[in-house]
C-alpha cells in the first residue's frame, strides 16, 4: 500500500482540484437553503444541528485524530478500522439518545433549545452523527493513501445532491422535511462510498488474510482501548470545554436575540467556510506527514513542512477571505436575498475566520502529531474563560453589563478569540519544533494588508466603473477576475507574499514550463 501511494504534492493537488469542484456545489446549496427556509427557520435548524455536532465532536475527545495518526503509521493495521466502528457505535447511541430525551421532555428541550421545534431535535442529532462519521471515513481514507478515489467520492455524491436540492427548489417542495430526507441521503450514500473506498484500496494489503475483520481478539482490544484512552484521556477536558464553550455562546445568541440573529451568523459561517474549502484540503495531509516526521523522529522535517506550507495556507485562504470582506453586500444578497441584508457586517467579520483555521489546524496537527496532547488540553481551558467571558460581554443586553451586539458581537468574539489562540498553538509548537514563528507572524499581517487592500482597490474600480452597484452580481464578478490578476501578479513579483523565494518561484516556473514544453513536442 505505501509503495502505491501517491506523494504528498499529488495528492493535495487532487483534493484541492476536488474542494474547487465543490465550491460552485457547495455555494449553490449554501445559496437556496437560507431562500427557501427564511432567517428565523434557517436559525432554528442551524442551532439544533450545530449543538448536536458540537455534542459529536465531544464525544469524539481527539479519539478520531488518534484514528488517523495511528492508522498513517500503521496502514495495513485493519484492527484499527475494526476497533473505531465499535467507537463510533458508542457515539451514535449517545447522540441518539440525547435527542430523544430532549424531544420527549420539553421542560429540557425547550430550555437548552428556546424557540426550537422538539420534533426537528432527533432529525438534527441524526444529521450530526452522520456529518462526523462522513468526516472520520474521508480521513481514515487519506491516512492510507486513499485520497483520490475518496474525493471522487466527495465530489460525484455532492453534484448529485445539489441537483436534487435545486429542483426541489424550482419545484416549490424544499422545506425542513425535504430538506431533513436529501442531507440523509446525500450523507448515507457519501459514508457507503467511503466504506467501500476504504476496504476496496486495502484489500490484499491488511493484516492476517488481506481483508478487513469485524472480530478482534479479547488481548487485541485492551491494548487499543489502552492506546486510544493514553491519547485521549487529556483531551477529555479540552473535548469538554470546546462543546461547553461553543455550545454555550450559540445559546447566549439564541436566548438573546432569537432565531433571526441565528440565521444570520450561521450565514456568515457558511461564507466563510467557502473560503476555508481550499485550504482544508491540505491540512489532513500535512497532518499525516507530521506524524509520520514524529515517527521517524525527525523535528527538523516538521519544522520545514510547517515554514514551507503555513504561510501558502495563509495566503490562499487570505486570497479569498479578503474579496469575501469587501464584497460582503454582494455575495449576502446572493446567498440570502434581502431578508438576510443585516448580515453583511457578520459576513464582514467572519470572512477573517479562515485565516487562522488554517494556521490553527497546522499548529494543533503538531501537538496531535507528537502526542502532546495536554498542551492542547491547557489552552482550552484558559480559552474557556476568555473566550465565554468576550461572549457574554458582547451578546448580553446593556442591564446586564453586555452590549448585545447579537451576531455581530458573536463574529467578534470568533475571530478575535481565534487570533490569539492560534498563535499561542504556534509559539508553544516552536518551543519544540524548529520553526519561524516570528516570520511566521509578521507574513499575517502584511500578507492580509495587502490582498485586502487588492479587494478594496478592485470593488472602488468597478463602481467607479459604473459596472453596478454594491450587490450588483456582474460587477462583483468583475470585480473578483481584476482581483485575481493583481493578486497573481503580485505573489509572481514578490514570492515572498506565498512563503516563497524568487529560487523557489524560478524552479517552480522552470519545472511547469518544462512538462508544458514536454507535453507539447
Amino acid at each position: 500500500m505505501q509503495g502505491k501511494t501517491p506523494t504528498l504534492a499529488r495528492r493535495y493537488l487532487f483534493k484541492l482540484l476536488a474542494n474547487i469542484a465543490a465550491v460552485p456545489v457547495y455555494l449553490a446549496m449554501e445559496a437556496i437553503l437560507p431562500r427557501a427556509l427564511g432567517p428565523r427557520l434557517y436559525g432554528e435548524y442551524s442551532f439544533a444541528t450545530n449543538l448536536f455536532y458540537q455534542m459529536a465532536g465531544f464525544l469524539d475527545m481527539g479519539t478520531s485524530t488518534c484514528m488517523y495518526n495511528s492508522l498513517s503509521r500503521r496502514q495495513t493495521e485493519g484492527g484499527l478500522v475494526s476497533f473505531y466502528l465499535r467507537v463510533s457505535g458508542l457515539v451514535l447511541l449517545i447522540t441518539m439518545s440525547a435527542g430523544l430525551f430532549l424531544s420527549a421532555v420539553p421542560s429540557c428541550g425547550s430550555l437548552l433549545l428556546p424557540d426550537v421545534p422538539l420534533w426537528l431535535v432527533p432529525f438534527a442529532a441524526f444529521w450530526a452523527f452522520l456529518t462526523w462519521w462522513c468526516q472520520v471515513m474521508r480521513s481514515m481514507n487519506d491516512a492510507i493513501g486513499a485520497t483520490v478515489p475518496s474525493e471522487l467520492v466527495r465530489t460525484t455524491v455532492s453534484l448529485v445532491a445539489v441537483c436534487a436540492l435545486c429542483l426541489l427548489f424550482v419545484l416549490d417542495a424544499l422545506n425542513i422535511v425535504t430538506l431533513l430526507a436529501q442531507q440523509y441521503a446525500m450523507l448515507g450514500i457519501t459514508a457507503l462510498g467511503y466504506w467501500l473506498v476504504t476496504t476496496r484500496c486495502g484489500r490484499g494489503t491488511w493484516e492476517n488474510g488481506g481483508r478487513l475483520a469485524w472480530s478482534i481478539e479479547k488481548k487485541r482490544f485492551r491494548a487499543y482501548c489502552r492506546e486510544f484512552y493514553e491519547y485521549s484521556n487529556p483531551l477529555f477536558i479540552k473535548a469538554l470545554i470546546v462543546f461547553v464553550m461553543i455550545a454555550v455562546e450559540r445559546w447566549l445568541l439564541q436566548w438573546f436575540n432569537g432565531s433571526a440573529e441565528q440565521g444570520f451568523f450561521a450565514l456568515s459561517q457558511k461564507v466563510c467556510m467557502a473560503c476555508f474549502l481550499f485550504v482544508s484540503a491540505m491540512t489532513p495531509l500535512l497532518m499525516r506527514e507530521l506524524s509520520i516526521s514524529w515517527g521517524q523522529r525527525d523535528l527538523a522535517a516538521m519544522g520545514r513542512l510547517v515554514d514551507r506550507f503555513a504561510p501558502l495556507l495563509y495566503v490562499v485562504a487570505a486570497y479569498f477571505s479578503c474579496f469575501t470582506l469587501a464584497e460582503a453586500p454582494a455575495l449576502v444578497y446572493i446567498f440570502g436575498g434581502s431578508e438576510f441584508a443585516a448580515a453583511v457586517l457578520p459576513v464582514q467579520i467572519m470572512a477573517l475566520y479562515p485565516l487562522h483555521q488554517a494556521y490553527g489546524q497546522l499548529g494543533t496537527s503538531i501537538f496531535h502529531a507528537t502526542g502532546r496532547t495536554r498542551v492542547l488540553r491547557n489552552i482550552q481551558i484558559c480559552e474557556l474563560f476568555y473566550g465565554l467571558g468576550t461572549a457574554w460581554v458582547l451578546l448580553a443586553p446593556p442591564e446586564l453589563c453586555g452590549l448585545g451586539f447579537g451576531a455581530t458581537g458573536l463574529a467578534v468574539k470568533t475571530v478575535c478569540v481565534q487570533m490569539v489562540t492560534v498563535n499561542l498553538y504556534l509559539w508553544l509548537a516552536s518551543r519544540f519544533v524548529p520553526l519561524h514563528f516570528w516570520r511566521n507572524l509578521g507574513h499575517q499581517v502584511w500578507s492580509l494588508l495587502l490582498l485586502l487592500g487588492l479587494a478594496w482597490l478592485c470593488r472602488w474600480l468597478t463602481i467607479e466603473a459604473g459596472l453596478g452597484d454594491l450587490t450588483s452580481i456582474m460587477r462583483f464578478l468583475c470585480s473578483g477576475v481584476i482581483y485575481t490578476v493583481l493578486t497573481a501578479a503580485v505573489g509572481l513579483a514578490f514570492p515572498a507574499l506565498l512563503g516563497l523565494t524568487r529560487q523557489d518561484m524560478k524552479n517552480l516556473l522552470e519545472r511547469f514550463l518544462g512538462r508544458f514544453l514536454h507535453r507539447g513536442a
